[in-house]
Formats: C-alpha cells, sequence, structure tokens
C-alpha cells in the first residue's frame, strides 16, 4: 500500500511541477499589456528562460542531496517550495516579483530528478524503463493540462491560474507528508567520506563524476542535443503553421493537446511493454527513427502529411525520453542515482533553454524547411553516437553480468 501511495505522489509531483510551468504561459503576453508590468518582449523572453536556467543549475544538487538524506524530504521540500512560488507570482505587482516567483519555481520544479530517482529505487532493472515511462506520462500530461488550464482561468483574472496551482502542489505536498515513504533503502545511503560531492550548484565534481561513468556523461550531453532540437520545433511549429495554415491560437492549442496525447499514451502504455522486449538502447532508437521520418515529412510534404508527422514525432519523442532516462539510471550506482539523473535533467533544461533561441533564429531568416533538415541530421548523428557507444549498457546486460 505505502509502494502504491508513494509511486502516486510521485506522479504527481512531476505532473504538478508541469502543470505550474504550463498553467502561466497564456498569462506571457497579458504582461506586456498590464500597466503593473508593462513587460517588453525581451524581458517576457527572459521571464520563460530564468526557469530553465534555475533548474539548469540545480537539477543535480537537488540530486546529489537526496542521495545523501533520502528522496522524501527533498520531494517535500520542493512541493512546498513550488507551492510558496507560484503564490508568489500569483500576488505579484511588479515585473521584479514576477521574475522572483518564476526563479524559485524553477529550483524548486528541479526536483524531478528526486523523482526519477525514487522511482528507480522502487523499480529493479528490467522495469526501470517502464517506471521512466510513467514519470514521463506525467510529464507529458502536465505539459498538455497546463495551458489549456491557464487559458481558461485566465478569464478570471492573471492571478487566478497561479494561485490554484499554488493551492494543488500544497495539497500533494500534505499528501506527501503522510503517505510518501521513503525510497532509498538505508543499506543505500551512501556514508562513506571518501566521495564527497561539493553541496552547492556550480559544483565541477558532479560532471567529474560522471566524466568517470563515461557512459551516463554520454547519455546526458546526447539527451540535451535532442532536446535542443525539439525545443526548437515546439516554438516554430505555431508559427509556421499559422504561416502556411492559417492556425490560430485555439487551432494552435489543440495541436499542442494533440501532440502531448499521443507521447503520454506512448510514453504511460507502450513503453513498458516495449523496452522490456527489445531493450532500453533499440527503444531509443526506434523512437529516434519516427522522430526523424516525422521531420522528413514536413520538411518535404508539409501540408499533406502534417498531422502523420505530428504523431510520430509525438510518438517518437514519447519513447526518446524514457528510454535516455532508463539508461541513464541502469548505468549508475544506487548511490548515485539522484545525483545522475540531476545532470540528466539539467542537461534536459539547459536544451529547453538553447533550443527556442536556436528555433528563433531559424523561423527569423525565414528557414523553417532547413530547421526541418536540420533536425534529420541532428537524429542521424544521435543513433549514429548510440550504435557507436561501447559503454552504455542494457538492463538485461547488467543483470546477466551481476549474476
Amino acid at each position: 500500500m505505502k509502494r502504491k501511495a508513494s509511486t502516486t505522489i510521485i506522479f504527481f509531483t512531476v505532473f504538478l511541477d508541469l502543470l505550474g510551468f504550463g498553467i502561466v504561459l497564456p498569462l506571457m503576453p497579458l504582461y506586456a499589456s498590464d500597466p503593473r508590468f508593462a513587460a517588453t518582449p525581451t524581458e517576457i523572453g527572459w521571464l520563460m528562460a530564468i526557469y530553465s536556467i534555475m533548474q539548469f543549475i540545480f537539477a543535480p544538487l537537488w540530486g546529489r542531496y537526496s542521495d545523501y538524506i533520502g528522496r522524501r524530504p527533498v520531494l517535500i521540500i520542493g512541493l512546498f517550495g513550488s507551492s510558496l512560488s507560484y503564490l508568489v507570482y500569483g500576488m505579484a505587482t511588479t515585473l521584479t516579483m514576477l521574475f522572483i516567483g518564476r526563479a524559485v519555481a524553477g529550483i524548486m520544479g528541479a526536483n524531478i530528478s528526486v523523482a526519477q530517482a525514487a522511482m528507480a529505487d522502487l523499480t529493479s532493472y528490467k522495469d526501470r524503463a517502464k517506471a521512466m515511462g510513467m514519470v514521463g506520462a506525467a510529464f507529458g500530461l502536465g505539459f498538455v493540462l497546463g495551458p489549456a488550464m491557464g487559458g481558461l482561468l485566465s478569464e478570471y483574472g492573471l492571478a487566478t491560474a497561479p494561485l490554484v496551482a499554488a493551492v494543488i502542489t500544497g495539497l500533494n505536498g500534505v499528501a506527501a507528508l503522510f503517505f510518501l515513504a521513503e525510497t532509498k533503502a538505508p543499506s543505500q545511503q551512501n556514508d562513506s567520506k571518501k566521495e564527497k560531492i561539493a553541496y552547492h550548484p556550480f559544483a565541477l565534481s558532479r560532471w567529474h563524476a560522471a566524466w568517470q561513468n563515461g557512459g551516463v556523461l554520454f547519455i546526458c550531453l546526447l539527451m540535451g542535443l535532442f532536446i535542443t532540437m525539439f525545443s526548437a520545433f515546439e516554438v516554430v511549429l505555431p508559427m509556421w503553421g499559422h504561416d502556411l495554415f492559417g492556425w490560430n491560437m485555439r487551432d494552435i492549442g489543440w495541436v499542442f493537446v494533440y501532440v502531448g496525447v499521443v507521447a503520454v499514451i506512448v510514453q504511460g502504455g507502450i513503453v513498458r511493454r516495449l523496452a522490456p522486449k527489445i531493450g532500453e538502447k533499440l527503444t531509443t532508437m526506434t523512437g529516434l527513427v519516427f522522430v526523424g521520418i516525422g521531420f522528413a515529412l514536413l520538411a518535404g510534404w508539409g501540408r499533406e502529411s502534417v498531422w502523420v508527422a505530428l504523431a510520430l514525432i509525438a510518438a517518437g519523442s514519447g519513447l526518446v525520453h524514457p528510454g535516455f532516462s532508463s539508461l541513464v539510471s541502469i548505468n549508475t550506482d544506487a548511490d548515485k542515482q539522484g545525483m545522475m539523473l540531476g545532470l540528466f535533467q539539467s542537461m534536459s533544461s539547459l536544451g529547453r533553454g538553447v533550443g527556442p533561441v536556436v528555433g528563433g533564429i531559424f523561423y527569423g531568416s525565414q528557414k523553417s524547411g532547413v530547421l526541418f533538415i536540420t533536425s534529420i541530421g541532428v537524429v542521424v548523428v544521435l543513433l549514429l553516437f548510440i550504435i557507436i557507444s561501447k559503454q552504455v549498457k542494457n538492463a538485461c546486460q547488467i543483470e546477466m553480468k551481476a549474476a
């Protein structure tokens, strides 16, 4: 019972982090027109970026703390901290308060890596991709419902959506206090003095530890490249659809719902059946092939095949993310799960920060087609690196070695 309750709370922790992230997105244009904020386009851009920047810095830190003091306290701190950040955001009367609220939300939301580590604690190697698929489904569900919920609640005022996010996240924090069990067994606690990893956001020792485990660092870098490409596509898609098909805001919202639902179905249902049969590496590679075909359709036959292309890209990303994250987990020692998954999330956050800039540059120069072709090239490079890598092992390889 405790295990099931803990899994549910971990799922909702990730879901609410993305819900809180997405729920304020429809409000961004309103900050420009509201005289209390009078935000310029550049300031709105930074308001978007500061969340990912904070996640990039703090994800490895929270992950490493959880390796030493346990997952439960870090997750609880993150939940109540996120609730506070949304409260500040909702009550903001100046642009500075908005930035503070958004920055704190990014810092506290960086505990997604701890949620992943907790799921890894609860599962065996062979079920690791299934667990990461569940985390990915929570991620995708929050991504889909957040903007939709924010758009609906914005009709009742700017403060409504953030305050609702604060209440929901706070309630999950209360549930965690009563029902979330510690997932990290005492035997796994690292009380050794030989491997002190500095407890500050800019410690290079964490990257050095990842360097020593080259396979994990390699996967983290590949994920960063993939997320950069995918984030660039997400920024270009609405503008491309508007210019080519005349999509309005409602159309664009439904497009993202379509993409999100496909990804959630794949992450929540297909991954758990596919990965145990063909392995994590082949699951990831299958996803990359789907993404590559989708971009090829957009580049060559965008008008005729846009919905098929978007379904392939969404399904492919739904396989790639849990595939990569489970590969990081199964290639990491039990006492470093939080730290390495934190680095993984850190590189993902970096990609989410860099990707929109890359996408804007491509589209600003009227080269969306070139972006799609470039994305195909990135997919090919990722596939080649995975194929030639000898350091990255599947769960079955590790279990055979252990046996």
